[in-house]
């Protein structure tokens, strides 16, 4: 936890993403103009309600993490790869996104306030539609690849579970066994009671 009265004047305490890598991190080593994080994995974590701020996260590897409700402010992500990570409810600003490879990661309701998102690889990606209208900005020079919104999954969804309801109906319907034709000459022959049959 490091201590952010001194710029909020609030005298709360922040959560920082350098004690997740390093436990023994000490307050004296902040002084400097970003927070580096370098050459670093983190693996299979919830973080939730984290405050990233004035840091730089170069040649980071980031696997099967979910940040929820977290804030990056004034922060720089580069050469990083995210795989399978999720971004819930995050507010990114002042944040800068470059070189970064997010492969099966979701984005779910974040907002990016001055924050470019340029010059990344996504591929099978999820986006809210903030992070889909940035990421596929022309000016930015991303590359997309099999990605979509939720919007969008979730009309394919829809479409592809129509479609396996009417070829379960066609094949149901392929498998009945046919009618004894004698049966069927009955059946139509017999009109139904209440029905009037045509003259």
């Amino acid at each position: 936890m490091t201590n952010i009265a001194g710029n909020t004047g609030s005298g709360d305490t922040m959560n920082t993403l350098t004690k997740f890598f390093n436990p023994f991190w000490n307050d004296s080593y902040t002084n400097g103009q970003y927070e580096v994080i370098e050459n670093e994995v983190l693996k299979a974590s919830d973080l939730k309600g984290l405050t990233i701020s004035g840091s730089l996260f170069s040649l980071t590897t980031f696997k099967n993490v979910t940040f929820e409700s977290c804030v990056f402010f004034g922060s720089r992500m580069e050469n990083c790869t995210f795989v399978d990570c999720k971004f819930i409810n995050c507010d990114f600003q002042f944040t800068t996104a470059e070189h970064c490879n997010f492969e099966a990661v979701s984005f779910s309701n974040c907002k990016w306030d001055v924050s470019p998102i340029r010059k990344n690889i996504f591929e099978d990606c999820l986006f809210d539609d903030k992070t889909s209208y940035f990421a596929k900005k022309a000016s930015n020079f991303n590359k997309l690849s099999s990605c979509m919104t939720h919007r969008e999954a979730f009309r394919s969804q829809v479409g592809r579970r129509k479609e396996e309801i009417t070829e379960k109906q066609e094949v149901t319907a392929t498998q009945l066994p046919p009618i004894p034709s004698e049966l069927e000459e009955a059946l139509i022959s017999t009109p139904m009671e209440g029905f009037k049959t045509a003259a």
